[in-house]
């Protein structure tokens, strides 16, 4: 049972060795020479993992790559060169200045120097800014002159043109100056003013239309002017007449107002009987009891006058004055006969200062309203004093006897209904 049973043990080591053979005959080594050769093309390694960053370094602004591309460089300023790079990081570049008749205008890593533009006087250039070891030569043009081809080194100078006849637009660096031409004349491209009749193509848009027609269009410019003047003086001619005709309508107005107080100078002095009779109708606003006092002495005959009292002075003072009245009405009919161009010399003359009259225009803007307060306060001045004799004599003293009598008339008449009103009010 053994002999049989060392064969199948025998069989299956044997198995197992050939299979763990063939799987280490399939793996194949890599050489060492093979990886040292990919580490050199690729450049990297795993004991080197940076060495492409350092391919791609940048410098700060201000500074260079050294050639070697091992670290940065400070670059020289301007009106300087490079003549040396830098041995590290932390040393600086040598730099020399730039020689007479050369600069460099920025910093810069250059080996040498520019040289400085010539101006070219054969083209009419000048000198405008002379070369330094930090700036080129700035080349011009003389005054009065512009430039072409200005954007070239190569540019031109020429004259400015004078224009005769006046300027559209002045000369400047780059440009000429435009010139304005004269009716029947246009700008030709060498910026010549040359006669209309010589244009040809484009250069004819510039003529204006035919002599014909541009004298019929003056012609009917000229009219429509003068039409409109003649209408803005016809307007104004109708502004001032109708300004005229309200004024003289308004005066009319003001004098038909006060036709009732004429002011007429008084040639004849008043007669005695009349000033009686004046007197009498005066005494119907007293009492009875100042009428039964004052009927004796009315009663008993005058004596006889002599020569030279028959005609009374202009203010006649009766024995009895009449004081007047606390009563609106009364003090708006004297303000309504009395006219309002000698109303301030009416108000002096009875005794307010021109201090009342200016306070009380300033209180009261309506004309009636402060007319009426005038008066009021040179009643509430006065007191008893205050009193239709007085009214009548300043009246007559400023030559106005047609007013005294109406406002003794509205007195009276006012007061006619009721005789004994107005001393009630006394």
């Amino acid at each position: 049972l053994s002999s049989p049973s060392l064969p199948l043990y025998l069989q299956v080591i044997l198995i197992f060795v050939c299979v763990s053979t063939k799987e280490s005959v399939e793996i194949t080594p890599v050489p060492y020479r093979l990886q040292v050769r990919q580490v050199a093309l690729d450049g990297r390694g795993p004991s080197n993992p940076l060495r492409r960053e350092k391919k791609q370094m940048h410098c700060p602004l201000g500074q260079y790559l050294h050639p070697r591309k091992t670290h940065c460089c400070m670059r020289c300023h301007a009106g300087t060169y490079k003549e040396k790079d830098c041995d590290g990081p932390d040393q600086a570049t040598v730099c020399r200045p730039c020689a007479v008749g050369t600069f460099t205008a920025v910093d810069n890593t250059m080996s040498k120097c520019f040289r400085c533009t010539r101006c070219l006087t054969e083209l009419q250039q000048i000198v405008e800014t002379p070369c330094t070891p930090q700036q080129d030569t700035i080349c011009g043009c003389q005054k009065n002159q512009y430039q072409i081809d200005s954007e070239s080194e190569f540019f031109q100078c020429r004259n400015c043109s004078l224009c005769a006849n006046g300027i559209i637009a002045s000369c400047s660096k780059n440009r000429d100056a435009i010139c304005r031409c004269k009716p029947q004349f246009f700008l030709s491209r060498s910026n010549i003013c040359k006669p209309c009749n010589s244009c040809t193509g484009e250069d004819c848009l510039q003529c204006p239309s035919p002599v014909a027609t541009s004298s019929t269009s003056s012609g009917l410019n000229g009219n429509l002017v003068l039409g409109i003047l003649v209408a803005i003086f016809g307007v104004i001619s109708v502004l001032c007449v109708a300004r005229k005709v309200v004024k003289l309508v308004q005066k009319n107005r003001i004098v038909s107002s006060f036709y009732s107080c004429v002011s007429l100078p008084q040639t004849t002095k008043e007669p005695v009987s009349e000033v009686e009779e004046k007197r009498n109708e005066i005494s119907i606003l007293l009492p009875e009891s100042q009428k039964e006092t004052e009927l004796p002495v009315n009663a008993t005959p005058s004596a006889p006058l002599p020569q030279s009292s028959h005609e009374l002075p202009d203010c006649v003072r009766p024995a009895r004055k009449t004081q007047l009245p606390d009563n609106p009405a009364i003090l708006y009919t004297v303000v309504d006969h009395v006219p309002p161009s000698r109303w301030k010399e009416f108000v002096r003359r009875l005794g307010l200062s021109d201090h009342d009259l200016e306070r009380i225009e300033l209180e009261h803007r309506r004309l009636r309203d402060a007319q009426y307060e005038m008066l009021r306060l040179w009643k509430l001045q006065m007191g008893r004093a205050a009193t239709v004799e007085h009214i009548s004599c300043v009246l007559n003293q400023m030559e106005l006897s047609g007013c005294s009598d109406a406002v003794q008339e509205a007195l009276l008449n006012q007061n006619s209904p009721q005789p004994c009103s107005l001393h009630n009010h006394l």
